[in-house]
């Protein structure tokens, strides 16, 4: 019983899941997933560690998707890459540099090195929020 009261009170105190809907942008290719990544501020952004929160989502058209995630407000920024060949991993140059499209939230473009998470950072706070990310060329 008292365990079922403390759920009760934390529940209430709880902030409520919101929709965040998400438009990729720039899909040139019908094939292939795209691999979306939310961190939190607590998390290693754009890492080799899988984040808490990912999708995995079909490419089924070369046309805007669309991919919608329940987050508790606050602080996020995402990471995606469309895995064109569906091997699992972003394939990379003999530099480094991603061979396969992505995208980071605020549409930042890192130029000598992996963005930070302040760079990518928006704040989810309206129930229904949208945000756009545009994947490289």
């Amino acid at each position: 019983m008292l365990i079922w009261i403390v759920g009760c009170v934390v529940s209430w105190f709880a902030a409520p899941a919101m929709t965040l809907d998400i438009e990729f942008t720039n899909i040139k290719k019908k094939q292939g997933k795209l691999w979306i990544a939310i961190y939190k501020p607590e998390e290693k952004f754009a890492g080799k560690e899988k984040p808490n929160t990912y999708k995995i989502v079909e490419v089924k058209a070369a046309a805007p998707q669309h991919v919608t995630f329940e987050l508790s407000p606050g602080r996020y920024a995402l990471a995606v890459y469309h895995d064109m060949n569906s091997n699992g991993v972003l394939d990379k140059n003999f530099v480094g540099i991603p061979k396969e499209p992505y995208g980071f939230s605020k549409n930042f473009r890192p130029k000598f090195s992996a963005p930070k998470f302040e760079d990518c950072e928006f704040l989810l706070k309206d129930p229904g929020q949208k945000i756009s990310v545009k994947l490289t060329d």
